[in-house]
């Protein structure tokens, strides 16, 4: 569960700032909480769900909402299993979430608040020293991720003014077991981020705005060695960063009734010298933009264009140099598209291209544990499809068609194509809705041969065979409940997607698998 503390903390806040912000919101809320006998009762909603798989899969879940007045809470728990494909291997994950709303005359302002928890346990392989040992010993791997966040909004006029408080907390451990002893190794992070926030709605013209500023305030810090959060010897990092954000949305009336939205961001990112011996990267100064624009040609035909530009930068550092900063990402979009139709058929067609510079990847075959690292300039140019018809009252079915040419660019190898990126991709499914809450679902998709990878000089002739699965559900409502039977690959095709190296290193993904779940609504 959420520990108390954090989730306190952050609640208590947002109430300080809710008083700041709106000197009646104290009052009004007392109003609808203690005002019972002219208050309406309250709505409780809830939702019980479990579901039972192949594999030693099971998962369980439940959730609960309350409205009142102006006054909304939520609370949902979830935990799941899976026995994995590895002998002996057990997955478990444990989720919490919740929160509160209350709605007022002049805005809004509440909570939030979740935790994820997972628990990884392998058999440690097979070691000359290890046979010596009364019980073998295991691989275990732990992952933990708390947040919580509190929110003010405030309407004044055509203004909306708000600002949220958010935390993130994440912790990582590991113990393996090689031939000479195991090793332990642990991770944890910590994020704090104030974002004000300040929107207007307005005309100009006859052309309608929506103009939006905002600032992220951000602090970081993470841990990283052998030993838990606060231990002499670790790693350290803090890291600070601010940005503002500019958003322009503006929608013209006619016929055509065009619309045209810009965004802009820039980022000054911070690192602390003390922690850094190697010294900063390239990437204390970021910018992205976006700009969209739409025209309605007739009554069901639209067209649309995108340009972008976003960043992405090393959150981590564990490159195969040290706790060296990786240079920042760098990913340039385009796309051209219309779409045709309405609910009964509609169709869209899309061309894009994609490049990206210094992409920040984990590569698993540096050393035995990986490391992270930037890629040489790539792209990826292509083209999608969608169609969906209504083949009679009670069926439907629907298309996409995926092209894409993925190589590097500007480098030693250019003309290759990237290794493991599919060039077409291909799923058709039909959906059927039948009398009293039965409905079904079957589709199937089918991936072009892949090359294998990394093989940047193309001198692996072998590739990855084309395949294709199938997939379908059942549905059936009986009241308040649910029953779902559904699997995945039902023709059992024995197929990989992963292959790392020429001819080995090949990873097989699942055999058929098959689910039932149940639901209960009230």
């Amino acid at each position: 569960m959420m520990p108390v503390p954090l989730a306190l903390t952050v609640a208590t806040r947002a109430l300080l700032l809710c008083a700041l912000a709106m000197p009646a919101c104290a009052q009004e809320g007392g109003d609808a909480a203690g005002g019972a006998s002219a208050a309406p009762a309250g709505v409780t909603h809830g939702d019980l769900s479990g579901e039972l798989a192949q594999g030693g899969q099971h998962s369980m879940r439940g959730a609960l909402s309350y409205d009142r007045d102006g006054m909304a809470l939520d609370a949902a728990v979830d935990g799941q299993r899976n026995g994995n494909y590895r002998d002996g291997s057990v997955f478990h994950q444990r989720g919490f979430n919740g929160g509160a709303e209350w709605k007022l005359r002049q805005g809004r302002f509440g909570f939030t608040a979740d935790q994820l928890t997972q628990e990884t346990r392998y058999p440690a392989p097979e070691a000359p020293y290890l046979a010596l040992l009364a019980a073998r010993p295991e691989d275990l791997y732990s992952y933990e991720v708390q947040r919580a966040s509190a929110f003010v909004q405030r309407y004044v006029g055509n203004f909306e003014l708000g600002v949220e408080l958010s935390q993130r907390e994440k912790r990582a451990e590991a113990r393996y077991a090689g031939e000479t002893g195991s090793a332990e190794s642990s991770y944890r992070s910590r994020r704090r981020l104030l974002a004000p926030r300040v929107r207007h709605y307005g005309k100009v013209g006859g052309v309608g705005t929506d103009t939006e500023v905002g600032l992220d305030l951000m602090q970081w810090e993470r841990r990283s060695g052998s030993a838990a959060w606060g231990r002499e010897g670790d790693a350290q990092r803090h890291q600070f960063s601010r940005a503002l954000l500019l958003r322009e949305e503006l929608a013209f009336g006619g016929a055509l009734a065009p619309r045209l939205l810009l965004g802009l961001r820039h980022e000054q990112i911070q690192l602390d010298p003390a922690d850094m011996p190697f010294g900063g990267s390239d990437w204390e100064n970021q910018n992205a933009w976006d700009v969209q624009g739409s025209v309605l040609l007739r009554p069901q035909l639209s067209v649309y264009a995108r340009s972008a530009r976003s960043y992405r930068i090393d959150d981590d550092g564990y490159t195969s140099a040290g706790y060296r900063p990786l240079a920042g990402q760098e990913r340039r979009e385009t796309e051209l598209g219309a779409t045709f139709g309405d609910s009964a058929r509609s169709a869209s067609v899309r061309v894009f291209s994609e490049r990206l510079s210094n992409q920040i990847v984990f590569d698993h075959s540096l050393g035995q544990l990986g490391f992270a690292g930037n890629l040489e300039p790539s792209r990826r140019d292509g083209i999608a499809i969608e169609a969906s018809a209504a083949l009679a009252r009670d069926w439907r079915l629907d298309g996409q068609l995926r092209q894409v040419h993925a190589r590097y660019d500007d480098y030693a190898y250019d003309g290759p194509d990237i290794a493991l990126v599919p060039k077409t991709l291909a799923t058709l499914r039909l959906y059927w809705t039948g009398p009293r809450g039965a409905s079904a679902d079957v589709g199937v998709q089918w991936l072009r041969a892949l090359r294998y990878g990394p093989d940047f000089a193309g001198s692996c002739l072998a590739q990855v065979p084309a395949f294709a699965t199938v997939d379908g559900r059942v549905v059936r409502k009986l009241g308040a409940w649910e029953l779902e039977l559904a699997g995945s690959n039902l023709a059992n095709r024995r197929h990989y997607g992963d292959a790392p190296g020429c001819r080995s290193s090949i990873y097989q993904n699942d055999r058929r698998q098959l689910r039932i779940s149940a639901r209960y609504h009230f």
